[in-house]
């Protein structure tokens, strides 16, 4: 996973309960793209969960035992290899008809960097409310949950 966001989640809710609600509600029957947001799996210890509006971000989570013996979750947010090639390969092909074209015209050097810039912002601004979309998931499900950013 690269660029990655790591998260610590602590329910009030047993890791059961919260397994269960997140295959029931997110995962219920066949996904439609109207009443649901992610797509994804749960196994006995975790999940793995995707956006279904865009194939951006990838929530991991795997619940872990602390020194309390209570149950907290360790989120991890960010992107499988095969999500930055797809970038990758566009920009490379972006910048090789920016040098291409670059015979000193800067105005349109100027442009291609203003294309570029917008389409990160738009990136970065649809994975913050993907982010926020989960969270507020997880804290409709558990009202008393919190959610820890580790660096």
């Amino acid at each position: 996973m690269f660029l990655k966001s790591k998260y610590r989640v602590e329910f009030s809710k047993s890791k059961e309960e919260v397994l269960e609600n997140i295959k029931g509600s997110i995962f219920r029957d066949f996904p439609d793209f109207f009443g649901k947001s992610f797509t994804g799996k749960t196994t006995e210890n975790g999940f793995k969960i995707r956006l279904m509006k865009k194939d951006f971000q990838i929530f991991k989570g795997n619940f872990i035992l602390d020194r309390d013996h209570k149950y907290s979750l360790e989120l991890l947010i960010g992107l499988e290899l095969y999500q930055l090639l797809i970038p990758f390969i566009i920009l490379s092909c972006f910048l090789f008809v920016i040098i291409k074209n670059f015979y000193g015209d800067y105005s349109l050097f100027v442009l291609y960097l203003i294309i570029i810039a917008i389409i990160i912002y738009a990136n970065y601004s649809s994975s913050k409310k993907g982010k926020e979309l989960f969270f507020n998931y997880l804290k409709h499900f558990d009202k008393d949950c919190e959610i820890i950013h580790i660096k």
